[in-house]
């Protein structure tokens, strides 16, 4: 992964970031970073990205998101493997599966 200072402006929009409704004290996730993993990781597309981005523009904040999608799936084999179904279409239900990241 890429030791990105910080999320780009594109970062803040694709993660809004969020205010935790859990028990007090309420904790406050900050806007660019994909926080499902720790430490969080920067998202650091740009507006020419997908609009459902799984890493291809080099954002380690997304491609994580879509590892983590792949792996829900059961698309990760052991290395020498074959993945099924093909990473082309894996790309494309990821996309069709959870559409384009909202925008606030």
């Amino acid at each position: 992964m890429t030791d990105a200072v910080g999320p780009t402006e594109e970062g803040k929009l694709r993660y809004p970031g969020y205010t935790d409704n859990g028990i007090a004290p309420l904790k406050h996730y900050a806007a660019g970073f994909n926080h499902s993993f720790r430490p969080p990781i920067p998202c650091t597309c740009t507006p020419a990205c997908q609009a459902r981005c799984a890493g291809e523009c080099g954002c380690d904040a997304c491609k994580m998101a879509f590892a983590e999608y792949a792996n829900m799936r059961g698309w990760f084999r052991p290395k020498g493997e074959p993945q099924d179904p093909a990473l082309e279409q894996q790309l494309d239900q990821f996309r069709r599966a959870l559409g384009p990241q909202k925008r606030p």
